[in-house]
């Protein structure tokens, strides 16, 4: 699971990806779609990589949105780590 803050040409929004889904504000949920029938190559960190559907797997999906999606990643939360772990995905 993980929610992310951005910004799209200097708009703030919110997606957050649950349960191998993603939804929250309509114009990064579009974007992300859009994006996701490109193709980006490999996207993600092994075992959790892909190199198509990428909404499909939270690690690629994560790299996907901050990468084509948002121009800026304001806040990010990702339940991947402990509390005393650093949030990094790329």
């Amino acid at each position: 699971m993980f929610n992310i803050k951005g910004k799209i040409n200097g708009i703030e929004y919110t997606l957050t990806y649950k349960d191998d889904k993603l939804f929250g504000d309509k114009i990064p949920l579009e974007k992300a779609i859009e994006e996701n029938k490109k193709d980006h190559g490999n996207l993600g960190v092994i075992p959790g990589d892909a190199d198509s559907d990428y909404l499909k797997h939270e690690c690629a999906a994560i790299e996907l949105i901050t990468r084509h999606v948002f121009d800026e990643v304001i806040h990010y939360e990702l339940d991947w780590y402990d509390d005393d772990d650093e949030n990094t995905f790329y």
